[in-house]
């Protein structure tokens, strides 16, 4: 035997020995926090103890391999945790506003991320992350029962292995009929990419992998929604590549039985991606996809009369014919009567002129796609590109607003790069202009064109309907790093204003870049309705005023600041730790950053 595999020999042994005695250690501990269930799993990744995480993972593993009924699956669901938040008191809880992001969960965000409610208010955010140091190889699933305030782990599934990979999750609630079910859609990277649909209770315990369309097509892309009646019926519509083709095709495909059994495959075009899918209400189901036919993409809408099955397809519309570029459309359809006339909104990507700038645009249409008022700006500042959206509307016959989520990026140099969510919403009264359009992110926003990895929307509330959205993360090397959720009122809540209350009338964001040079910027918001006195200042590590940035009262809003690494003299700073404090009434919070020259 070579010296080599000798030592490949002798490593995988001490691993194996390893193994056994991690498993003896906490097979033999089941009453302590080192116990091989899911709930300490949980647990220990909360608390960042990766080495306990990973004993707990192996063994828990090594059970579900036992005990997996179907060996023609390399997938494996993850026993659920069944851990509960607790909840905040009820007399001085107070929900959110934008601007204090929750941490649904750290480390890795790839593949894409979704995010829906039950008919209990509860919220369900689902991503893609790492597993055995494969990207994309495992699916999680979280879920809040207080409104977004905390998160908890649910349940999930992986590739054994890393045998394969994820991407496109898409959650779906049954909301009526099926109160319990969970849906979580996705593409995996077997055979050419085949489309399976996961099944749980609402309470996270497992019901099945499903297959959805698994067979030598190529599969890249899908969307998916669900009826809200008697909450049997699920559509799904996806981006299929025949070999020798050089554009795809566009379908659909329907479950009548709660995604056990798939049918009605139904082809819609010879030359579109990226389809995005919505339900309305009495059968009607609307779809958008961009279209591949000529030198530029352009973006095309239909809809179904009757839960997309063949035969119901019409009204098909090109919303743009520009000569330039539009991407990744999503669509958004009210649920109000009757069904065949409601409001559907379209937001799509742009490239300005075909300059590269890309803006946000949209189309409407007052009665369910028969006539269309096209080509309106959602977003379109010009040292800005404002992309990646999302569309969402409340389940209820008298909503009649569309909120939307976009990531406005702006690009100055390496060090030096904005990545913001925006929230803002239209509706039926004034449906041609976006209003409210404001940051909402604490983090910055990860990078890509499409919504589906970026930002998603959903409700934080549904009796009241206040708007949430959840979002990837990103780490200054534009890894994509954590997923965060934020959601704002509709209506103002008069009630007891407690200390906590005060201190959220302000916030102090996180300096960008850090560590910096020669600049960074400094972002804070005032959120109290009248001018407030502030003062922002930035000391070393003695103490000392090194520089005022801000003494003078400011109106609310949202500010930023940029500290050119120099003193009140106007000289050069040494390289080193100085801090930044905001002072505005009662509040006062300080944060560190790093100058390195």
């Amino acid at each position: 035997m070579s010296p080599l595999r000798s030592k490949k020999v002798c490593l995988l042994l001490t691993v194996l020995c390893c193994l056994a005695v991690a498993s003896l250690a906490i097979a033999g501990s089941q009453d302590d926090d080192r116990a091989p269930t899911a709930e300490n799993l949980w647990k220990a990744e909360q608390a960042g103890d990766l080495q306990k995480a990973e004993a707990i993972r192996t063994i828990l593993e090594q059970e579900a391999a036992k005990s997996w009924r179907s060996p023609s699956y390399d997938e494996v669901s993850i026993d659920n945790p069944r851990v509960t938040p607790p909840l905040k008191d009820g007399s001085s809880y107070r929900l959110f506003k934008w601007g204090n992001d929750a941490t649904i969960a750290p480390g890795t965000v790839s593949g894409g991320i979704s995010v829906d409610y039950d008919a209990s208010g509860n919220l369900y955010a689902v991503r893609c992350t790492t597993w055995a140091g494969v990207a994309n190889a495992r699916v999680h699933v979280y879920k809040s029962v207080n409104e977004g305030a905390s998160w908890s782990w649910l349940c999930g599934f992986y590739a054994s292995g890393g045998s394969f990979t994820y991407s496109y999750p898409v959650i779906v609630t049954g909301t009526a009929g099926t109160p319990d079910k969970l849906y979580i859609f996705y593409v995996k990277s077997t055979g050419n990419g085949d489309i399976a649909v996961a099944r749980f209770t609402q309470t996270g315990s497992f019901e099945g992998f499903f297959d959805v369309k698994a067979d030598a097509d190529t599969i890249t892309y899908l969307s998916a929604c669900g009826n809200i009646g008697a909450g049997s019926r699920l559509m799904v519509a996806y981006q299929r590549e025949k070999t020798g083709d050089s554009t795809p095709d566009v379908y659909t495909i329907t479950s009548t039985n709660y995604g056990e059994t798939w049918s009605n495959n139904v082809w819609i075009t010879s030359d579109g991606t990226h389809p995005d899918i919505a339900y309305g209400s009495g059968g009607y189901v609307f779809l958008t996809y961009e279209s591949t036919f000529q030198a530029d993409d352009e973006i095309q809408f239909g809809r179904s009369t009757n839960y997309c099955v063949s035969g119901s397809w019409g009204y098909f519309e090109a919303l743009t014919a520009d000569g330039y570029d539009d991407n990744y459309p999503k669509i958004g359809a009210l649920h109000t009567s009757p069904a065949a006339t409601p409001y559907v909104w379209v937001a799509y990507n742009h490239d300005y002129a075909g300059s590269g700038n890309i803006d946000l645009r949209f189309a409407y249409s007052s009665d369910g796609g028969l006539n269309w008022t096209k080509n309106r700006v959602l977003a379109n500042a010009a040292n800005y590109n404002e992309m990646a959206s999302d569309l969402w509307v409340g389940r209820n016959t008298g909503f009649t607003y569309v909120n939307v989520c976009f990531l406005a990026y702006r690009g100055v140099s390496y060090l030096q790069r904005w990545y913001d969510i925006y929230w803002g919403y239209l509706n039926t009264a004034n449906p041609d202009s976006c209003k409210g359009r404001e940051i909402i992110s604490d983090n910055w926003g990860a990078w890509d064109e499409d919504g589906r990895k970026v930002c998603q929307g959903t409700y934080g509330n549904i009796a009241q309907y206040w708007s949430g959205v959840v979002y990837a993360g990103h780490t200054l090397d534009f890894n994509y790093q954590g997923l965060y959720f934020d959601h704002r009122q509709w209506t103002d809540v008069e009630d007891e204003i407690t200390e906590e209350d005060v201190t959220r009338e302000f916030s102090l964001y996180d300096n960008y870049p850090n560590p910096f040079n020669p600049e960074t910027k400094i972002r804070y918001s005032i959120e109290n309705g009248k001018a407030a006195p502030v003062v922002l200042r930035v000391y070393n590590l003695l103490g000392q005023t090194v520089r005022t940035l801000v003494d003078e009262p400011k109106e609310s809003g949202n500010y930023e600041v940029v500290w050119d690494g120099r003193n009140q003299n106007g000289d050069e700073v040494a390289s080193g730790v100085y801090f930044y404090k905001l002072e505005a009434g009662d509040f006062i919070q300080t944060k560190k950053m790093v100058l390195v020259r």
